[in-house]
């Protein structure tokens, strides 16, 4: 059973909106707190976890991209899920830099 300490109510449900149009939408922040989007066969995700919108827009790219992957192309509105530097564990980095030093 799922854990619902952490979910926040949504109110009612909005319009329903296209996956490239929600992703539009939050990345501009004219999204609304209880966006629903589409996600193919009648499949819908919400804002509804811990993260909100953040959250919602890292999982709707990632199916964007799979979704993309599984049809062999890559779409120019593939972006990376983060910006900047992935998070490093301080020991990894050391390694990878003596690793670097050395070679």
């Amino acid at each position: 059973m799922a854990d619902t300490s952490s979910m926040k109510e949504l109110s009612e449900t909005p319009p329903i909106v296209s996956l490239d149009d929600g992703i539009a939408m939050i990345e501009g922040g004219t999204a609304p707190d209880n966006i629903c989007v589409e996600i193919g066969d009648g499949k819908t995700l919400r804002a509804d976890g811990v993260k909100g919108l953040q959250g919602l827009l890292q999982r709707l790219r990632g199916h964007r991209m799979i979704l993309s992957l599984s049809s062999g192309e890559i779409a120019p509105t593939v972006v990376p899920m983060r910006s900047g530097k992935p998070d490093m564990h301080p020991d990894v980095a050391a390694i990878l830099d003596a690793l670097k030093d050395q070679g």
